[in-house]
């Protein structure tokens, strides 16, 4: 296998790491990283949906524990506009919310989420949220934006959560298909380090 690594901004890799954990653990795999205008990283946060709450300032257990809430939800109130927010997939309406109450300028995902077109639209019909509007800059190309859009939509096939299934069946049926595959595997993986895990599918990623 390539090193998928060596063609990304290197804050990628931690973000990537963070939806595994979440995989690992039964949540949804998401992963958000928070760096300031330097490259530096500032906070960082995972999806904790399907976990008890355990890190101070940060939710779990909860329908809204998305990991760029928990990246952004200790930050003080300031402007963050030289700041970018990298998540692997690309905020929901809540968390472009978030972004624009908390002023990051940028945000960099690694994949499209069809569940959630139109948002960079949101500008057009209010100019007051215009004024500070998040810049949303993706997705990746290659095997890691795969990646980032098959790993939380097998969580997807195995609760068969129809109605986000279909909506994906309408844009990205590829996508659909690849996570009906990897399903049957999501035990076996979860055993694996992130690495091991991009090795043993990377041949299903490049198809």
């Amino acid at each position: 296998m390539i090193d998928p690594w060596a063609a990304v901004d290197p804050v990628w890799r931690p973000c990537f790491e963070l939806a595994w954990e979440s995989f690992q653990v039964g949540s949804l795999a998401v992963g958000a990283v928070l760096v300031d205008g330097a490259g530096s990283i500032v906070s960082a946060g995972r999806n904790r949906r399907n976990e008890p709450p355990e890190i101070r300032g940060q939710l779990g257990g909860s329908s809204i524990a998305h990991a760029e809430i928990n990246a952004l939800a200790m930050l003080p109130i300031s402007d963050y506009t030289d700041h970018v927010l990298y998540s692997t997939l690309e905020p929901c309406l809540l968390c472009t919310a978030a972004l624009r109450l908390s002023h990051i300028g940028t945000v960099r995902f690694a994949a499209p989420d069809p569940l959630w077109y139109g948002m960079d639209r949101i500008p057009e019909i209010n100019h007051n949220l215009a004024r500070r509007w998040t810049r949303r800059e993706g997705p990746l190309a290659g095997p890691l934006r795969v990646w980032a859009e098959v790993l939380p939509l097998t969580s997807m096939v195995e609760r068969a959560l129809r109605t986000v299934l279909d909506a994906y069946a309408r844009t990205s049926p590829g996508m659909v298909e690849l996570a009906q595959k990897l399903t049957p595997r999501i035990g076996e993986l979860r055993q694996l380090h992130l690495d091991q895990a991009l090795d043993a599918v990377w041949g299903d990623l490049t198809s």
